[in-house]
């Protein structure tokens, strides 16, 4: 069960609820794979929406303005 909840609390970043130690091993790996599905899916849409926003500003500058807002 450690390595499911280590699975879990690298996926949060922080520790687990309490409450969590209390479920068995498939439903914190549930959990987890939860969490990252929804990370994931998170990630997309940030970089449709940037995708999107920067359709504005024209073509020879977005390398410039993503260097600018991103690093």
């Amino acid at each position: 069960m450690a390595s499911a909840l280590d699975d879990l609390k690298r996926e949060l970043r922080a520790d687990p609820p309490p409450a969590i130690a209390a479920l068995d091993k498939a439903d914190v790996a549930r959990l987890t794979a939860a969490l990252r599905a929804a990370r994931e899916h998170q990630t997309a849409a940030l970089e449709a929406a940037t995708d999107q926003g920067l359709a504005f500003i024209p073509k020879l500058l977005r390398g410039t303005v993503k260097k600018v807002l991103f690093g």
